[in-house]
Parts: C-alpha cells; sequence; structure tokens
C-alpha cells in the first residue's frame, strides 16, 4: 500500500477509506461495504463472483456488498481502491439492494479521475463526508452506465449483512458461531449455510480473515509488538495469530513487517 485515508476508521464498516496500492494481490473475501477499484497504470486481474476479468488502464470495477473477490496480479500494476458504506450514497446503494451486476467493469470518465485526483491527492489531505460523496457520485454514475445491470434474482440478503457487520464490529471479542446466533437472532446452521453460499468458505476462516487484515493494519501504523498486536486483533496466543496469517497471507508476521520495510 502506498497511501490510505480513511474518513471513518475502525472496525468495517468503513464510511470512506482510500488506498493507492502496486501490484496488489489478496485472497478470496468479501466485505459489507462496496468497493471501487480504479486502475490507474498497467494491467489488473480480479475474480469477482467467480468471474475473471482483466482490467486495464482507464478502467475501473465494482464490486458490491456480499460478493466474493480477490486481487492477482499478473502483469505490473497500479490502482485506487475505493471502500464505502451505503449511508454516504444511499440512492446508489438503493439501487444495488435490486440489482446486481452481470459484468464489473467500467470505463473511468474524465471527470471522474479529476475529482480523485483532486480530492484524493495524498495521505495527508483531510477528507469530509462532502468531499468523499463528491468523489463517489461521477463513479456511481460510471458504474451504472457501465457495468452491466440486472434485476437481482434474489432479494439482497440481509441476514447475511446483519451477520458480517456483526463479526466486523466485535471481531476483536471471543467469538463462536454459538454466541453470533445469539447475537443476531438467528441459527448457528443459518449463519454456517450463509457463510458457505456467500463466500465458499466457513464461519471461522471469516473470523480469521477480519483479525488478520485488522492485524496487518496494525503492524503498518504501529509499532507494537507481535504479541501486542496479537492481542488487539483478537487472538488468543501469538501462536494462534502467526498460523492464521500464514493462512490468510501466505507469508508470516515477520516477512510481512519486512516487506513494508522495503517498499
Amino acid at each position: 500500500m502506498d497511501q490510505k485515508i480513511t474518513l471513518l476508521d475502525g472496525n468495517i464498516p468503513f464510511l470512506f477509506a482510500s488506498a493507492k496500492h502496486t501490484d496488489v494481490e489478496c485472497v478470496t473475501h468479501i466485505h459489507i461495504t462496496m468497493e471501487i477499484v480504479l486502475v490507474t497504470d498497467g494491467e489488473l486481474h480480479m475474480t469477482i463472483g467467480g468471474k475473471e476479468y482483466s482490467i486495464p488502464k482507464g478502467y475501473g470495477t465494482f464490486i458490491a456488498p456480499l460478493e466474493p473477490h480477490l486481487f492477482h496480479s499478473r502483469h505490473p500494476n497500479q490502482c485506487h481502491v475505493l471502500m464505502f458504506s451505503g449511508e454516504i450514497v444511499n440512492y446508489f446503494f438503493e439501487f444495488v439492494k435490486t440489482h446486481s451486476p452481470k459484468r464489473h467493469i467500467f470505463p473511468i470518465s474524465n471527470a471522474s479521475l479529476e475529482l480523485a485526483g483532486k480530492i484524493l491527492p495524498d495521505e495527508n489531505n483531510v477528507v469530509d463526508c462532502i468531499g468523499a460523496e463528491a468523489v463517489l457520485a461521477p463513479l456511481c454514475y460510471d458504474i451504472v452506465h457501465g457495468c452491466e445491470f440486472e434485476t437481482r434474482k434474489t432479494a439482497f440478503d440481509q441476514t447475511a449483512y446483519r451477520i458480517l457487520e456483526y463479526v466486523n464490529t466485535h471481531f476483536r471479542e471471543e467469538l463462536t458461531l454459538e454466541s453470533v446466533a445469539i447475537a443476531v437472532g438467528v441459527h448457528p446452521v443459518t449463519i454456517s449455510k450463509i457463510f458457505s453460499k456467500q463466500t465458499g468458505l466457513g464461519f471461522s476462516y471469516y473470523l480469521q480473515y477480519a483479525r488478520c487484515t485488522y492485524a496487518a493494519k496494525l503492524i503498518k501504523m504501529q509499532n507494537l509488538t507481535f504479541s501486542e498486536i496479537a492481542y488487539e486483533s483478537g487472538f488468543g496466543c501469538i501462536r494462534s495469530f502467526n498460523r492464521s496469517f500464514l493462512q490468510i497471507y501466505k507469508i508470516t508476521p515477520t516477512e510481512y513487517r519486512h516487506r513494508l520495510a522495503e517498499i
């Protein structure tokens, strides 16, 4: 990651987050936030909802909430990732609740690029709600007219949204399938089915993913020991943290920190 701007930080959901990446790679994951990826150089490869895309410079891609996706860089590239909750562009979120993208790629208009470059120029820039909406509004227009949408065959899964929102907010606590089920008022079996349907992976994987992404942020932003990071991220011990981080990121926390130091 080269730069990052967060209007509302903390446990996802973000209100608005902006980050620039070079040759980004990431395992399969899902968000309850919406995500826009702008390719500013090279060619980015992504898999979204089981479909593979090669996204050239000047194009972007839109990922709806609860849509499994991963980044894999086959060629050098630079991209700008924007994550945002529905509240900041409510009109667009209501559209997404009733329509799903058949094709996720869209050409980025000059107006969108100009605003993003002007309002989000560097990591020291202060972004407020008006600025975030100013960037997102033309991009949402590009998405609606550039992507191919269809009426959802099944209703937007509000239960899955609530479950993921709860896990994203409470992952630093001692969570189990049963405790989440009680909190959101559904049966544990229902949660297992939802995770399997939405991600193809289990509840345990998603919980570890949430904890590891938070831990990665702590490694980047703070001078903490790995034991402190493990505790702050919700892991019971350093061994569990190391094992989960290796599973999610394919490298150890120590290797991850060393790579950051080389950037």
